[in-house]
């Protein structure tokens, strides 16, 4: 251990010297000082340059030298230290080449997607000697065996294959001798966990389930009442060797696999309750009273006619729960509707966008600088928000957000920084839209409503102190069932005031009321969520002429903002969703209606048409026409444009560019029935285009490739262009080509 006191080298230096020095005031102890800063220097450089010998440790930049040193094969980069575990376990897979357990980790270290590699062969149909028989898969598959039959196409199926001596592709061809299959998953998994105060321990909740019409015996997982598919919270694997299972993969759950796990743990036969062991798929408190896996039941929750009416299935005995994971549904026994109910689960999403319990580190720091100035007067304003605040203890922590926004107004002043942390993940269904519930941003003032923790830390000041600006932004998902206003009170030649939200799930739209406010950021939220389709997630009245307003990895419903003028950045995000139009761009809403605006739009997908004064776009797909007033200004790139539209200048975008390339190519050949077929050709497709699927916003397979991988640097175009899904699959291509065994063909199939 070294010595790290500032004056360690003064300490070296003989004493009638550090005498001397002290008669004259010493001088000397401030050179010392600042050598010693500069020794620290080159101390934390020596030991940096010792952990770049290994791979587990060094830099980013020192991943590639190792992987040369090892001869690891060049793969594309798909996020920062991407390729740490793959050149990592390089010497591993070379021990184990070919293996169907090696397969899988590889494809997980080089693409990062959990992966599950089948061996086709083995799920043949074969004609055995009696005299040599051997377990298998039965030539017959049970007709009475649901389960199975549920399996059939999947990475754990049972069911045995005639032979298919067609090319091994994602629909077609899989059942042949020397096929393999790598089934990977794409969606993200989102983990909602029952919260804890990090220091004191004390039970913050979990999510809140909405009465559904039915009654109080009924409810919904989703918060806003959307239907919810609830997603496995993989076990980690112990070792290379270890193959995967349905309990390791981030899939949706299955009813009757779920069903079948708790009646083995009820009955308890060795294996029961897999699903519900260190990270229980699914978890309930029930009258504040956590629930036993044995109290809980997984069956079918669809509606039936129950007593002259439309109702679910009860549970027969009071304090056990019935759920469904396909519906996302819960009922309760009579005797209990009148208890709280609190849930735990994990949901999936195509991306790090919209509401979640992700991380939201770098989110934060985009916007906490101005807050956390130490030297700013007046110091920081911060106030914490859960319904049991009786919990925890330190500064002010309040139980909901009219009281947090009443402490705010009355603090509000020119320059006065706060931030109103949402400590948990409950649903605060107080009314919000009232005059006295309006957000009030004075000139230069800024505001931040954020979901995060506010943690107890030891100071100088004692222990236990909370500290205005320390957050901990993940694993919270706060649900606010009501609109919210915000009036900036600046005057016409004054800076306006800042309004930031980040993390929320907001059921309702932000209403900028008229007055003068300067800006607003709606950051890794979901805004104008409902139970039917999405809604208006901003609206701007009059008076707001020099409004700033940036959306970053959200989920928004129609943007109105005819009453600004400022700009509108819309990054890494998703705006509308596609329920009418079904693909047809003459019939899709206006989901950007910003006629004084100039429109900034990065890595974005927009579903519906968008109205805006000038447009500056990149790697972003618009599936509607745009209508841009001034074209001369601002630009297009790498960006797919809806025929129709009247945007400024393109590069690279499609589908122009490949109707230019086919002129080029063909010259006077080209007719006008050649650019309609290619126009009609490549047109972005998606896995889902309803805000509540978990493939929202991902595209499909059946994506032509000019969109796909048609942004900057071969990326896909739109919301996700960040995942960098083109380079992934490119880089499992070319690993399976160097570690799959001579004489195998194998495909690699998306289970999501």
């Amino acid at each position: 251990m070294r010595n790290n006191a500032i004056d360690r080298l003064y300490q070296l230096l003989p004493g009638y010297i550090t005498a001397r020095d002290a008669d004259e005031g010493r001088p000397l102890l401030a050179l010392m000082q600042i050598l010693t800063r500069e020794l620290e220097l080159v101390e934390r450089d020596t030991d940096q340059l010792y952990d770049n010998w290994f791979i587990e440790t060094c830099e980013n930049w020192a991943v590639s030298y190792i992987g040369d040193l090892v001869g690891a094969r060049a793969l594309r980069e798909f996020g920062e230290g991407s390729l740490r575990a793959y050149v990592a376990n390089t010497l591993a897979y070379r021990q184990a080449k070919g293996t169907r357990v090696i397969l899988e980790q590889l494809a997980r270290d080089v693409s990062g997607w959990p992966a599950v590699a089948v061996e086709f062969f083995s799920l043949l149909q074969q004609t055995r000697n009696v005299n040599r028989q051997k377990g298998g898969v039965p030539a017959t598959m049970s007709l009475r065996d649901a389960d199975t039959a549920a399996l059939t196409g999947g990475p754990f199926e049972r069911a045995a294959h005639s032979i298919d001596v067609r090319a091994i592709g994602r629909s077609s061809g899989r059942y042949n001798i020397p096929n393999l299959g790598l089934f990977v998953w794409r969606l993200h998994n989102n983990d909602l966990p029952f919260l804890t105060d990090e220091r004191e321990g004390g039970y913050l909740g979990g999510v809140v389930p909405r009465v559904a019409p039915h009654g109080a015996g009924y409810r919904l997982l989703d918060p806003v009442g959307r239907p919810l598919r609830l997603f496995n919270r993989p076990r980690t694997e112990q070792s290379l060797e270890q193959s995967s299972t349905e309990a390791s993969v981030p899939g949706p759950l299955r009813r009757r696999r779920i069903a079948a796990d708790l009646e083995a743990l009820r009955a308890g036969t060795p294996g029961g309750g897999l699903f519900f062991r260190t990270r229980p798929v699914f978890a309930a408190r029930l009258g504040g009273v956590s629930l036993r896996p044995e109290q809980l039941h997984c069956c079918n929750l669809a509606d039936r006619q129950q007593g002259g009416g439309v109702g679910w299935t009860r549970p027969a005995v009071a304090g056990t729960i019935n759920f469904d994971p396909e519906l996302g549904r819960l009922s309760l026994h009579a005797d209990d509707e009148g208890k709280t109910v609190e849930v735990s689960y994990a949901f999936g999403s195509a991306g790090e966008f919209g509401a979640g319990p992700g991380d939201r580190r770098a989110s934060v720091a985009d916007w906490i600088g101005p807050f956390a100035d130490p030297e700013a007067q007046p110091p920081l304003w911060q106030v914490g928000v859960t319904r049991r605040s009786e919990a925890l203890a330190g500064q002010t922590i309040v139980a909901s957000l009219v009281e947090a926004i009443a402490l705010w107004n009355a603090e509000a002043a020119p320059g006065r920084r706060g931030i109103i942390a949402v400590l948990d993940s409950a649903s605060y269904d107080e009314d919000l839209s009232g005059a006295a519930q309006t957000i009030i941003i004075p000139q230069g003032a800024m505001l931040a409503i954020v979901a995060a923790g506010w943690p107890l830390r030891d100071t100088a000041a004692g222990p236990g102190h909370r500290k205005a600006g320390d957050l901990i932004p993940a694993g919270r998902r706060p649900h606010v069932a009501s609109d919210l206003k915000v009036r900036g009170t600046a005057k016409a030649d004054e800076t306006g005031g800042t309004l930031i939200l980040d993390g929320l799930l907001l059921e309702g739209r932000v209403r900028v009321l008229a007055g003068q406010l300067g800006r607003l950021e709606l950051r890794c939220g979901t805004f104008g969520a409902a139970a039917e389709a999405l809604g208006d997630a901003v609206t701007v009245t009059t008076g707001n002429a020099g409004l700033g307003l940036r959306i970053e990895r959200c989920i928004c419903g129609r943007l109105d903002l005819a009453g600004a003028a400022g700009t509108v950045e819309i990054v890494d995000s998703v705006v509308g969703e596609d329920r009418v139009a079904d693909g047809n761009p003459a019939a899709a809403p206006v989901v950007v209606d910003a006629p004084a605006a100039d429109l900034a739009v990065e890595r974005s997908t927009l579903f519906g048409r968008s109205i805006g004064r000038s447009l500056a776009a990149s790697d972003s797909l618009f599936t509607a026409p745009l209508e841009i007033a001034r074209r001369q200004a601002g630009y297009m790139r790498f960006s797919y444009v809806p025929p129709g539209s009247r945007v400024p200048r393109r590069f690279h975008c499609a589908p122009e560019l490949q109707v230019s390339e086919a002129k080029e190519r063909l010259g006077a050949a080209f007719t006008a029935e050649m650019e309609t077929t290619i126009r009609r050709s490549i047109r972005p497709v998606f896995s889902a285009t309803l805000a509540e699927a978990p493939a929202f916003g991902q595209l499909a397979q059946r994506c032509p490739s000019e969109i796909a991988e048609g942004g900057e640097g071969r990326t896909e175009m739109g919301a996700l262009n960040r995942l960098r899904n083109p380079q992934r699959l490119a880089n499992l291509r070319d690993a399976l080509s160097e570690y799959l065994p001579f004489g195998l063909s194998a495909d690699v199939i998306f289970e999501s």
